[in-house]
């Protein structure tokens, strides 16, 4: 076999269509092309093919994960997941994790630390909740542990009932016991423990209509 021509592509010129025998092989990064030594006219051994063929498969499965993970950070396993949808052989996926861990492009404990600060920011829940959502997502319990706080979680469910609290109090006739028992639901839903939802049902209340001489019933 005989490269007859290497290319660049007209939409990527970073990228190299390598043409063996008069017909298109496949597209490989410059660098690849560079580093194997390869010119035109050059015959192509075996086992450079089997090497040009490995390192464009790396290569397509990179660009996949790149392409993935410019929506939002994943974790490790959330891109192994991925490329295993896109039928990847399992020492390609193993190779892109280890390119990608390279570039510092995937890391659990930053990937964590992105998720507990978004559930903060837009949708908070509590520990046990964020626990099992990243370990759902594969990352490491050692990981979860470390970067999950259980103190906080009063902290977080106040946030997290605030709002709720704020649309029932504004129910007419509402009453403590109703309000503790769409309130305690709406927390347990987001992750909280009994006695942390029941702190926050009580201070929310005593917060939101003290001022109405409201009491416990």
């Amino acid at each position: 076999m005989k490269i007859t021509a290497l290319e660049p592509q007209v939409t990527n010129p970073e990228r190299i269509n390598v043409f063996v025998d008069g017909r298109f092989l496949l597209g490989v990064n410059a660098s690849v092309v560079f580093q194997m030594g390869l010119e035109p006219e050059q015959e192509l051994e075996p086992v450079q093919l089997e090497e040009l063929q490995s390192e464009a498969g790396l290569q397509q499965a990179v660009d996949r994960a790149y392409n993935y993970l410019s929506y939002r950070p994943r974790s490790r396993e959330e891109v192994r997941r991925y490329l295993r949808r896109k039928e990847t052989p399992p020492e390609t996926i193993e190779a892109a994790l280890a390119r990608l861990d390279r570039l510092d492009l995937i890391n659990d404990h930053s990937f964590a630390s992105f998720w507990v600060e978004s559930r903060e920011q837009f949708s908070p829940r509590g520990a046990r909740a964020l626990k099992n959502e990243l370990r759902m997502k594969g990352v490491e319990r050692e990981v979860v542990e470390e970067m999950i706080d259980d103190e906080k979680d009063e902290e977080r469910a106040l946030r997290a009932g605030r709002k709720k609290a704020l649309s029932l109090v504004r129910i007419p006739g509402m009453d403590f016991a109703t309000f503790r028992a769409r309130l305690g639901s709406f927390l347990q839903r987001r992750g909280f423990g009994y006695e942390v939802s029941t702190r926050t049902i009580r201070a929310l209340w005593k917060e939101l209509r003290e001022d109405d001489g409201e009491e416990e019933e």
